[in-house]
């Protein structure tokens, strides 16, 4: 690891919302970057390590100490979590198959489970910390008892391999994300699939219709804090919304308009935004997989599984995410609009030119992780680079639309109201369990609070128009 001092950037959104604490080089990817949840340490997930740092105070000028790290994957590492009530304990999956258990303060490892035939790619843990989630390219997810380390269960549930798993904040509700282009929610107790989701050709609207063929690889999903919605990233370059129970897109975010000059590419950040959001969307609804690549916007992730969070720290309503080509996005929910983004200086011109020629673009942004509501954010690359920013006390207001970062409303609808700690052969279509919350809303479903009316909705989440 090589510490490495700040960095400058030309892009004039980079000292807005975040600033830049420190910067550490790793030597391979890093494919996983985890805060504890008391904020105490950060693990990183590089080939078939996971090392451990010590974060001292944000204030402090000397970057994260490297504790320990923790050997035995025989493969590479896919992702990591912290048990959220025991900081000490750290899960592993790798393309080894396994999934280990950790003790972080002794570096050893207390259990291995085993059950994938085929590499491990994601998992989570329940909130209440009894059970651990896992997803596999063998096209499974297996729900885990941590005491026993046994399989509770093992749930054929897509067709191709799955990519990421949130659980919603109450633990009734598993969702996944496959390449396959479904996400599915399954229920925890029962382990029935409830529901698919999928775009189809009309704009805005999801279906569980699987018979549309052309559909984009989901590469991450995760769930917002009140667990009412579903963020989701696909390969089509769009970062979709969704309200789950209603079956329905309520918002797309897209990545900044490529342009050659840093500051006409700022300018995608007013009010310019919201309608290259719009009108991405209908271009990707009557057209193929190319046309992202033509257009005037620059996909947001299109090879790569980048990973996003909501940022709900002070009055802010915010979603942040890597990406394949931008570095790091940020945009305000209410508005769609670009309000911050950070390219490694060093790099020179980020954005992929005329001709798509990657020579000067940004290495992908694979993981991010956040503390605090997103005060503190964390996020890795393939080049290994590893950034930590804390957000500015008073982040000041972006000039190119109305409401600034810190005055946007949010009516409690979108992502606050609960935690904002959360990533073929046998695959059944359960078309009779999709059929239980399809035209009704099932009683384990119903997140959201009957209290809201059409008006305060629509002060937290205006539909896409």
């Amino acid at each position: 690891m090589t510490a490495m001092g700040h960095v400058g950037n030309r892009d004039p959104l980079t000292s807005q919302l975040y600033t830049l604490k420190h910067k550490l080089q790793e030597s391979a990817p890093v494919t996983a970057a985890r805060i504890s949840p008391n904020g105490t340490h950060l693990a990183l997930s590089t080939s078939t390590s996971i090392k451990i740092y010590s974060l001292t105070s944000s204030t402090a000028p000397s970057p994260p100490v490297l504790i320990c790290e923790l050997r035995g994957h025989t493969r590479g590492i896919s992702d990591v979590q912290f048990s959220p009530h025991n900081p000490e304990i750290l899960a592993s999956c790798s393309d080894d198959t396994t999934i280990k258990l950790w003790n972080v303060p002794t570096a050893k490892c207390i259990k291995t489970l085993r059950k994938h035939t085929y590499h491990a790619t994601t998992l989570q843990f329940a909130h209440r910390g009894n059970l651990l989630v896992s997803g596999s390219s063998d096209e499974t997810i297996t729900i885990w008892d941590l005491i026993s380390g046994r399989p509770l269960t093992t749930l054929a549930a897509h067709a191709d391999p799955i990519s990421s798993i949130s659980i919603t904040p109450d633990d009734s509700i598993i969702i996944s994300a496959s390449y396959d282009g479904l996400i599915r929610l399954f229920d925890t107790e029962t382990y029935q699939c409830l529901k698919t989701l999928t775009t189809n050709s009309s704009h805005g609207t999801a279906t569980s219709s699987l018979a549309r063929m052309d559909m984009h690889a989901v590469g991450y999903v995760v769930v917002s804090p009140n667990g009412k919605y579903v963020l989701s990233l696909c390969f089509d370059g769009c970062l979709r919304l969704w309200d789950f129970v209603a079956n329905r897109v309520v918002k797309t975010f897209v990545g900044p308009e490529r342009t050659k000059s840093p500051e006409t590419q700022s300018g995608a950040a007013g009010e310019d935004q919201e309608k290259a959001s719009d009108e991405m969307e209908k271009r990707i609804d009557r057209t193929t997989t190319t046309t992202t690549k033509t257009a005037a916007i620059t996909p947001i992730c299109e090879k790569y599984n980048c990973e996003a969070r909501f940022i709900t720290y002070g009055s802010n309503a915010l979603i942040v995410s890597g990406s394949d080509y931008s570095g790091i996005l940020c945009w305000d929910i209410k508005s769609k609009n670009l309000v911050w983004r950070h390219r490694d200086g060093d790099r020179g011109h980020n954005d992929v030119d005329d001709n798509n020629d990657d020579t000067g673009k940004s290495s992908p942004v694979l993981t991010l992780d956040t503390f605090d509501e997103g005060r503190v954010l964390v996020s890795g690359s393939l080049d290994g680079v590893v950034h930590i920013f804390e957000m500015n006390r008073e982040p000041p207001k972006n000039g190119s639309h109305d409401e600034g970062v810190g005055e946007v409303k949010t009516g409690g609808d979108v992502v606050n109201g609960g935690d904002s700690t959360m990533n073929g052969s046998g695959a059944n279509e359960h078309p009779e369990r999709d059929s239980e919350m399809n035209g009704q809303t099932s009683e384990r479903a119903e997140l959201a609070d009957d209290s809201h009316d059409d008006k305060d909705y629509m002060n937290g989440v205006a539909e896409d128009t």
